[in-house]
């Protein structure tokens, strides 16, 4: 092989390892790029179960005050307390049926009309407690 050879050999080696570094070197800052992102959409995601998380515990809470305040009303009024215990399992069974329904959902397009008529369950249920809480603070 003469000189010409070689120095054109050595070239294209050189040239190809020049291209292969640069892809290298692409290729880094992308999975720096995809790390980054991810990092950033972990993080996201944790202070949105975190936040979630306080509002529910938060709601817990509250759940739990008035509770103790019915038990408290219900000591002294036994109509009362017959009245807030069935407007519990009203409330039970009304979330019971609401995640059977969400369960059996497989068209995106049901969930408009199970909306509605959950709403209107809500409603009606909603009628229901008043009139039981109004005949148990008439009764």
């Amino acid at each position: 092989m003469d000189n010409k050879k070689v120095t054109n050999l050595l070239r294209a080696v050189a040239d190809l390892m020049d291209q292969t570094t640069e892809v290298v070197v692409e290729t880094q800052k992308e999975i720096v790029k995809s790390v980054e992102k991810t990092q950033e959409e972990t993080r996201k995601a944790s202070e949105d179960f975190l936040d979630h998380s306080l509002k529910l515990m938060k709601r817990i809470e509250d759940n739990d005050a008035i509770r103790a305040y019915q038990t408290k009303l219900g000591k002294t009024n036994k109509n009362l307390a017959d009245a807030l215990e069935e407007i519990r399992k009203m409330r039970e069974k009304a979330i019971e049926d609401m995640m059977k329904d969400a369960k059996s959902i497989s068209n995106p397009m049901d969930l408009m009309s199970q909306v509605v008529k959950n709403s209107e369950k809500m409603n009606k249920q909603f009628t229901e407690e008043v009139g039981i809480m109004r005949d148990a603070v008439q009764g």
